[in-house]
């Protein structure tokens, strides 16, 4: 696991948030970094994809809102093709 340092997104790295609650001329405490206006980030660096034993095809995903189903979709590759780089 590494940590880097990373500029918060939410108040651009000034500490103080200001957005549509706030009055004109007022700022708020930034509730992501607290103030700080960064933040630590941990990660763990990518090497490569891990290989899955339990896992023998591949599909595209149907997504994940209720009305279009849930699931695979389409059709499927064997895994090996995944790992060589092939996408369903």
């Amino acid at each position: 696991m590494e940590t880097i340092k990373a500029e918060c997104s939410s108040c651009s790295g000034t500490g103080i948030y200001h957005g549509m609650a706030e009055r004109e001329g007022t700022g708020v405490v930034c509730l992501q970094c607290d103030g700080a206006g960064g933040k630590e980030i941990k990660y763990t660096p990518f090497t490569g994809r891990k290989r899955r034993d339990d896992v023998r095809t591949v599909s595209r995903s149907r997504g994940t809102f209720i009305a279009t189903g849930v699931g695979a979709a389409g059709q499927s590759i064997r895994y090996e093709e995944f790992l060589a780089g092939k996408m369903p």
